[in-house]
């Protein structure tokens, strides 16, 4: 994993972690490591991402776009994170509910 440009403040305030993954096996992980990031603090202190989302559909839709050379993008809300997942290989985590003004760089 690599953290392509750290932790950015955003016009609300809140902080920004965007990292790359390789292939959609590793979306999984990259999302549980980028939400650690935000945070500052273990995933181990709170509720698994496998409670909160279906990780098996996620791969599967991105393996899917690959396969098929789509591009998707994927929003969802996990207590106060809104995590967004790119096809081009990017995990973005914002500290804020989903709708927030943002850019993806």
């Amino acid at each position: 994993m690599t953290r392509s440009n750290g932790e950015t403040v955003l016009a609300d305030g809140g902080p920004r972690v965007s990292v790359t993954y390789d292939e959609p096996a590793a979306i999984i992980p990259t999302v549980v490591d980028a939400i650690a990031a935000v945070d500052d603090r273990s995933m181990d202190d709170r509720p698994t991402l496998f409670d909160r989302v279906e990780p098996e559909a996620m791969v599967a839709l991105f393996e899917h776009a690959a396969a098929t050379d789509r591009d998707i993008v994927l929003e969802f809300a996990i207590d106060e994170h809104t995590i967004v997942i790119t096809s081009e290989g990017t995990v973005s985590v914002y500290r804020g509910a989903p709708g927030l003004e943002r850019s993806l760089e």
